[in-house]
């Protein structure tokens, strides 16, 4: 009888044990803040530097199988320029434009034009994919999910112009690896979702080389290559035409 109740016992402190260790993983670090998880992300992408210290960043991505890149230039915190084989898009930080733009599929040309109002949001996004909002724009903490059986804080991004992003924060190496995406900031829309799995060295500033989204024929993983940063663009670059104004 007493055998029983040792081996009854001991069963229940093992079983304690292994409970206490899931919550632990699943938990985290419960007493972080979200000041200190964007101090050590950071930290993971940028090693030393300060945050006055990348100013700008330049890179090419690869999309939908393309061998012909999209270069993507960014000046912190609102200012985005993306040259893709149709042409080219500028934000200015509060409205959007093709300051150029290529001949369309049937040849016939095709003149600069501002983009309609409804999508500058969209722009600064697609500059939060860039470059992690939560570096420039104020975050909230909304706990821990699993990403690929490992535990990441969210971080819940507001944009100025109505977009939002939800960045996960893996527990461990403080790298972002999902983003939860709402384009036009509308509570009803399903969100948009990328995976980060991969990330490259250049010169001590960790970039992603890509992300995995769901795609025309199922899942697909854009590329990102030749990063670069400060390289110092002038603000000209981002400029709107003043005849579009």
């Amino acid at each position: 009888m007493n055998i029983s109740k040792a081996i009854r016992k001991l069963i229940t402190l093992l079983l304690a044990g292994m409970i206490a260790t899931i919550a632990i993983g699943q938990t985290g670090d419960a007493k972080i803040t979200g000041e200190e998880i964007i101090a050590k992300a950071w930290k993971a992408l940028f090693g030393e530097r300060h945050s006055k210290d990348i100013k700008s960043i330049y890179f090419e991505g690869y999309f939908h199988g393309s061998t012909v890149p999209n270069r993507t230039t960014v000046k912190r915190p609102n200012l985005f320029r993306n040259e893709v084989q149709s042409g080219v898009l500028v934000f200015d930080g509060q409205r959007a434009a093709w300051v150029k733009r290529g001949p369309d599929k049937d040849g016939n040309p095709r003149i600069p034009e501002l983009i309609k109002p409804a999508d500058w949001k969209h722009f600064e996004v697609d500059i939060a994919l860039a470059f992690p909002a939560c570096f420039d724009y104020p975050s909230e903490l909304k706990g821990i999910e699993k990403v690929n059986g490992a535990d990441a804080y969210g971080l819940f991004v507001q944009l100025p112009l109505g977009g939002n992003v939800t960045y996960f924060i893996d527990c461990k190496s403080f790298l972002v690896t999902r983003r939860l995406v709402s384009w036009d900031g509308d509570p009803n829309e399903e969100l948009w979702e990328n995976l980060v799995d991969g990330y490259i060295d250049y010169d001590g500033i960790l970039f992603p080389d890509g992300y995995v989204y769901q795609g025309r024929e199922g899942k697909e993983k854009g590329l990102y290559k030749n990063f670069r940063f400060n390289i110092n663009p002038e603000d000209g670059l981002f400029k709107i035409p003043e005849e579009l104004k």
